[in-house]
């Protein structure tokens, strides 16, 4: 580890924040920076038991018990705390279950305090033999995917299988060698404090975003999986092609206008990275142009085509050295915000997650789906959708604090439209 990053064996603070997770944390100050992700699990347990299982995992993860404050030459970093274990608010009434979508919107509406510990938190819904536990996590200890490692985290702790504690992760700017050597922080003067932030969320929580959920069949998903192959292309391209002509058809603002799909890449492939839980994650805009003359899988190529240029390590790399070098110490939320909107502008932000690639079986419990993640940064007129695998079935999730409209079911009849058959079906004929 970079000397200049690592944090003595007696200091209280574990590392920096890289540049992502420093972006995150100050546009937190500003408006909801967390997300929410839901696993269905079908078994007999106790809330006694997911307490015990929660507390396990806060164990396993480092950046489970830290907070965010700034060391001595100003630099904000991870600081161990662990005096306070993962909040855990239960939900016991019948069809409990069934309503977890209601829940979800509610913590994404209910801000984290960086400088308080633990940045995430839990809600059981919780019934005999089943139960959705939703994860709430501060965007900058974690993305969708660590998520995903957490709840089979859980799911193993739960079926009693041993839990070894990680190390601290590095900063994804320390993996890939971008450092700040040499360089001073200066005094935190635009900094709003803990409770002037606080009470601007909770002016705020009144209007909550909107969570709505949509699961497409096994034989859907399976079938979308072959013709995607079959047309050169990948599922994410599809989706990417389906959520741009449902836009068209259905929002008027954005009919005859490209549609700017905004897509996390997940390093940890490329890296060689371990499943451990922080912020591994790029990202790739694809504008997809209006053209009713041509097919619904030439969108899908052109899309995929599109973002095989951000996810390379070099594009990766140079991607945040750049945030690296425009967050120079000082930066304000003001200024951090205006660079979140104009570098990450988009109209749909299509966070796939792929198939999980784990199994669903621990013990006597049976992971039934994952949902998620359900993230909103406020962005008015933005569409966040989180995609999942798990079961052989793709399960969408929609957060938005604008009109949701029906396009997740616009989007399921497309990609019936466009898998029904070996014909090419025109843009043209899918709006119509």
């Amino acid at each position: 580890m970079n000397s200049n990053l690592a944090a003595s064996p007696n200091s209280p603070f574990l590392r920096p924040l890289g540049a992502f997770e420093e972006l995150f944390w100050l546009l937190d100050q500003q408006r909801f920076v967390h997300f929410v992700m839901a696993a269905e699990v079908e078994g007999r347990t106790t809330v006694d038991d997911w307490r015990r299982a929660l507390d396990l995992v806060q164990q396993r993860h480092p950046l489970f018990s830290v907070r965010i404050e700034r060391n001595a030459e100003n630099r904000p970093c991870f600081r161990k705390d662990g005096t306070n274990p993962i909040a855990l608010r239960v939900v016991q009434e019948r069809n409990a279950t069934q309503r977890w979508e209601f829940q979800a919107e509610l913590e994404l509406s209910i801000p984290f305090n960086p400088a308080q510990a633990p940045l995430l938190r839990a809600v059981l819904l919780h019934e005999e033999q089943r139960t959705v536990c939703l994860i709430a996590i501060h965007y900058s200890i974690a993305d969708g995917r660590s998520v995903a490692f957490v709840i089979r985290d859980l799911l193993q702790a739960l079926s009693g299988k041993p839990l070894a504690r990680l190390p601290v992760p590095p900063s994804l700017e320390e993996i890939l060698g971008i450092t700040s050597n040499g360089v001073s922080y200066p005094g935190p003067d635009n900094e709003p404090p803990a409770s002037k932030r606080s009470s601007v969320f909770v002016n705020e929580a009144d209007t909550r975003p909107r969570v709505k959920t949509l699961g497409l069949t096994t034989h859907l998903t399976s079938r979308l999986r072959e013709r995607a192959r079959q047309e050169g292309t990948t599922v994410h391209g599809a989706l990417s092609s389906a959520f741009a002509v449902a836009c068209w058809e259905i929002f008027d603002e954005l009919n005859g206008s490209p549609i700017r799909v905004m897509s996390p890449i997940d390093t940890r492939k490329l890296l060689g990275l371990s499943e451990e839980c922080a912020m591994r994650v790029g990202s790739g805009t694809v504008p997809i142009e209006p053209c009713e003359a041509t097919t619904f899988w030439d969108i899908a190529r052109s899309a995929t085509t599109g973002l095989t240029k951000a996810q390379t390590l070099e594009a990766i790399r140079a991607t945040r050295h750049g945030l690296h070098e425009v967050l120079k110490p000082g930066l304000d939320v003001p200024a951090a915000a205006a660079i979140a909107a104009q570098g990450f502008a988009h109209d749909i932000l299509l966070t796939n997650l792929g198939n999980l690639g784990y199994g669903t079986d621990f013990g006597e419990l049976k992971l039934k789906a994952v949902w998620g993640p359900a993230a909103t940064a406020r962005l008015v007129d933005a569409h966040t959708i989180g995609v999942t695998t798990i079961n052989g079935s793709l399960r969408l999730v929609q957060t938005t604090f604008a009109p949701a409209g029906p396009l997740l079911e616009s989007v399921e009849e497309i990609l019936v439209s466009a898998c029904a058959t070996r014909k090419h079906v025109m843009v043209a004929q899918l709006l119509g």
